[in-house]
């Protein structure tokens, strides 16, 4: 009698363990957080422009461990005053990215800082961000001063002249 009840009470434990394995879900093991963070951005440019500085990269389409990117959510830029090499960055600026359901997605991306005083030294980072918050490493950084033209540097002419 005791075989039976035994029996009965774990004949069902293979059939549920075989029905879990058949269940939906995703079949592959998990990936770490290191190999599915984004590819670290490796042409970021700057350039005077009139508003300021303008800052260009292109968009990230591989994750670290070379597999495709499809969840890129934004973009972190950073930002130092100075030309010294351990100077501590602060966040400038975060850029949500929103074509990923797009057929053509952005290719460049560009930010302009128009927080800046003329004769300045800064230097830029841009970090990328997954949907489930894996950043990438730092990008290279640009150093660049900030420099205008003859016309900007004096006050706009205010009324009309005679």
């Amino acid at each position: 009698m005791t075989s039976r009840i035994v029996s009965c009470v774990f004949l069902p434990l293979p059939l549920l363990l075989a029905a879990s394995l058949l269940a939906c879900g995703r079949k592959a093991l998990p990936r770490p957080s290191e190999d599915v963070m984004p590819q670290t951005i490796s042409d970021l440019t700057a350039a005077n422009v009139a508003e300021g500085i303008q800052l260009s990269w292109s968009r990230p389409r591989t994750c670290a461990d070379g597999a495709r990117l499809t969840d890129l959510a934004g973009f972190v830029v950073e930002r130092a005053t100075g030309t010294q090499p351990r100077v501590p960055f602060g966040r400038l600026a975060v850029l949500e990215v929103s074509d990923r359901d797009r057929f053509r997605q952005v290719k460049q991306f560009q930010y302009v800082d128009r927080d800046t005083n003329a004769e300045t030294t800064y230097q830029y980072q841009v970090v990328s961000f997954t949907l489930d918050r894996y950043f990438s490493a730092p990008s290279d950084v640009v150093t660049i001063t900030r420099t205008v033209s003859g016309e900007e540097k004096h006050a706009p002419l205010s009324g009309t002249q005679r």
